[in-house]
């Protein structure tokens, strides 16, 4: 009796377990779905996502944008706007308000109070350079600018797929390590940079590690030995990982093969196709002789 009731607490268990992750997927999924309001004429728009604000300039609208966020990566157009506060929780809920506007484009942290506050909200979730294409379109279609938006978008696709179609026979990917601020910060599966890097022809050093935004340690970048390495554009200075007295034997210190990356290269906005481009030729340069 005891063995029955046992495996009958067990049963439940793992009902319990795949009823909990079937509604957090479909939730999930939902949400991804479902991210997109109803097209309308806007006339105030509070844009709190880079990669909306982008767009929305690229479409013509950047006399309806009343509002953005304190970012030192805003478009220069943009820059004399009024500041909302910063993304991921951080926002001026009342300055928002004040401005009363049609519509927010947020970021998924951000979006929920938008929401309770009253505004239409449009949910930013992007991971890969196929989902920023798309954001496009769907930013367009929410404004009612779908035709120039997918003008815009038919350009990018065109872009990546001649990157795509020269890189169709590479027998060999170079082993990258991207560091993206102090040493051993990187990206991994999950976000745009291993997405760019992966496209671009590249192996990243990263790709199995369980978080999207790793640490790695010292020993485990020098003992993987990358072939390339890549710094965002507000990390160390190049020379300074030239520099560094344990990462002598590195083959990318050897080969001089470290580079500096714009952040707008992987910042989920249309210029990440740039980014693409750029990382492409780092990692291939044969294949792209002018």
């Amino acid at each position: 009796m005891k063995i029955f009731n046992r495996a009958k607490k067990w049963l439940w268990l793992a009902v319990f377990i795949f009823l909990a992750y079937s509604f957090s997927f479909l939730a999930s999924h939902s949400m991804r779905q479902t991210k997109n309001i109803a097209s309308k004429n806007v006339e105030r728009i509070v844009s709190l996502n880079l990669a909306a604000t982008e767009i929305l300039i690229k479409l013509g609208l950047n006399d309806q944008i009343v509002g953005v966020t304190l970012s030192k990566n805003n478009p220069e157009i943009v820059k004399e706007k009024p500041k909302v506060g910063k993304s991921f929780g951080d926002l001026n809920l009342e300055a928002i308000l004040a401005l009363e506007p049609d519509i927010a484009f947020a970021g998924k942290s951000d979006s929920q109070i938008l929401k309770e506050k009253g505004i239409p909200v449009f949910v930013v979730d992007t991971y890969t350079l196929e989902e920023v294409v798309t954001l496009t379109r769907e930013v367009g279609k929410t404004v009612n600018r779908e035709a120039e938006a997918c003008k815009i978008a038919d350009r990018m696709e065109e872009r990546i797929n001649l990157i795509l179609e020269r890189l169709k026979d590479i027998k060999v990917r170079p082993l990258v390590y991207f560091e993206s601020g102090p040493i051993g910060h990187t990206r991994a599966s999950g976000s745009l940079t291993h997405d760019l890097i992966t496209l671009a022809g590249g192996e990243n050093l990263a790709k199995d590690e369980l978080s999207s935004f790793p640490l790695l340690s010292n020993e485990y970048i020098i003992n993987r030995n990358p072939d390339i390495i890549i710094v965002e554009d507000y990390g160390v200075p190049v020379e300074a990982i030239k520099g560094r007295d344990v990462w002598q034997d590195i083959k990318a210190i050897k080969n001089n093969k470290v580079f500096k990356s714009p952040v707008y290269y992987t910042n989920y906005t249309s210029r990440s196709i740039d980014g693409l481009e750029q990382f492409a030729r780092w990692f291939h340069p044969e294949l792209f002789k002018e």
